[in-house]
């Protein structure tokens, strides 16, 4: 059954591509993505080696304390590529920021993404079914799922405010799916899981949960119908291009002597509309964000290539060891000589 929960308005600008991540996903690393199906995800087509590229990018998955899964993906596809898993009873809500796959649900075929506008998209099974998706090579796919199981939703349904039992009718109607509209706020977060400040892993995973939690909640709404408008006060999508325009020229220039004046002048804006747009998308400054990069660079050369304090201060840009170690010790919560040891 198909459904329609919102319309969207003018169609959003289609957002500018940011450059594709240097990870690389091998069919090796496909088949260890275990869902909490206990199935793992297998190649249908092309036969591939396991050691094969299968995608450029990032795939993560996510399991968090609430129940909630998070899946997000920031890749380029290396095959005309189709993939088979089995789906238990759940809902799942999608957003897709580019890029356009088909999925087949229990043999019903649905196309996800729209070419021209990030899209959402919500589907869900009542039993335990196969799944297959087919993508295109060359496709860049930028999207993240938030799924739950049923068992988790039913257990807020009575606390839903007179319009639980659309979500119930929505969630226990086998195969059903509808397109919906994401707010600015929702595709802000989506950016900030695809691209997460650096911060220590436990509150970067907390982190990534409640916002998963809120891009859940925020397509509940709509389906509910108590979302009359999904116009909020987040980003614009002309905002967030910007931000991820300086994101990815930080990264492109974080061994340099950087400056705002500088960046700004390279990217043509203003210091504070740059820091604004920035600031909105990822929930950091870009002082912040370099600075906790490249305290994060440090620590892995500490670890991994036993570097001395010393040089690890002046590759996060510290003049003073002793201020290197302060501001290390506040962001992981050890000293660098504890890290080396």
């Amino acid at each position: 059954m198909n459904s329609q929960f919102r319309k969207g308005d003018a169609a959003r600008r289609r957002q500018k591509p940011s450059a594709v991540p240097d990870a690389l996903v091998t069919g090796r690393m496909l088949s260890q993505m275990i869902r909490p199906s206990g199935r793992a995800y297998t190649i249908a087509t092309p036969s591939l080696d396991e050691n094969d590229v299968v995608i450029h990018g990032n795939l993560n998955n996510y399991n968090c304390h609430s129940g909630l899964r998070v899946h997000a993906t920031d890749t380029l596809e290396a095959h005309d590529l189709n993939t088979e898993t089995l789906i238990n009873p759940e809902l799942t809500v999608a957003v897709f920021l580019e890029g356009v796959v088909e999925m087949e649900l229990d043999g019903e075929r649905i196309r996800l993404g729209d070419p021209s506008e990030p899209i959402g998209h919500a589907w869900t099974v009542t039993r335990r079914v196969p799944s297959r998706r087919m993508s295109r090579k060359g496709t860049r796919i930028r999207k993240v799922l938030v799924s739950a199981p049923h068992t988790w939703i039913n257990a807020y349904i009575d606390d839903l405010p007179g319009d639980g039992a659309v979500i119930a009718a929505f969630m226990n109607t086998h195969r059903n799916n509808a397109r919906w509209t994401p707010s600015k706020r929702t595709l802000a977060l989506c950016e900030q899981i695809l691209n997460p400040s650096p911060a220590p892993h436990v509150i970067q995973r907390m982190n990534i949960e409640s916002k998963a939690i809120e891009i859940f909640s925020d397509a509940l709404s709509v389906l509910a119908g108590l979302s009359e408008s999904n116009v909020s006060d987040g980003p614009s999508v002309r905002a967030i291009n910007r931000a991820q325009e300086i994101r990815a020229y930080v990264l492109d220039h974080i061994d340099d002597n950087l400056s705002l004046t500088m960046i700004a002048r390279e990217l043509g804006c203003s210091v504070e509309s740059m820091q604004r747009a920035f600031k909105t998308a990822y929930g950091a400054t870009i002082v912040d964000f370099i600075r906790e990069y490249r305290l994060h660079q440090a620590r892995h050369a500490l670890v991994s290539e036993g570097i001395s304090i010393s040089e690890a201060a002046y590759r996060a840009g510290y003049s003073n060891p002793a201020n290197f170690s302060t501001a290390f010790k506040k962001l992981f919560g050890l000293t660098p000589s504890d890290a080396k040891s």
